[in-house]
């Protein structure tokens, strides 16, 4: 009687400890786990994050390039005009102010 006691008891005790070990394999396996999906997460966002950065940059581009080119476009079209106005009165206004000088 005591012997087969003595026996169930190792067995379950041995049987702990395999479960123990099988536990133990299992939580060194999902830390491994974890760690590889966090670091594909990361990876992941950082991917994600770099492709909105650079849309936005391209986006932002654009932009300055259509508003670049809308200034120079006005700034063409009022140096035309003071141009012509300076073509137009050039003469003019050198005599008034040659007038006033003289005055």
């Amino acid at each position: 009687m005591h012997g087969s006691i003595i026996k169930s008891t190792i067995q379950l005790d041995k049987e702990a400890r395999e479960k123990i070990e099988a536990l133990k394999k299992e939580k060194d396996h999902l830390d491994d786990l974890l760690q590889q999906e966090a670091k594909e997460l990361k990876d992941a966002y950082a991917k994600e994050n770099k492709k909105i950065l650079k849309e936005r940059k391209d986006s932002y581009q654009l932009e300055i390039k259509t508003r670049q080119e809308k200034e120079q476009s006005k700034y063409t079209k009022i140096l035309d005009e003071i141009q012509k106005q300076y073509e137009q009165n050039k003469d003019k206004w050198i005599e008034e102010i040659y007038e006033a000088c003289i005055k």
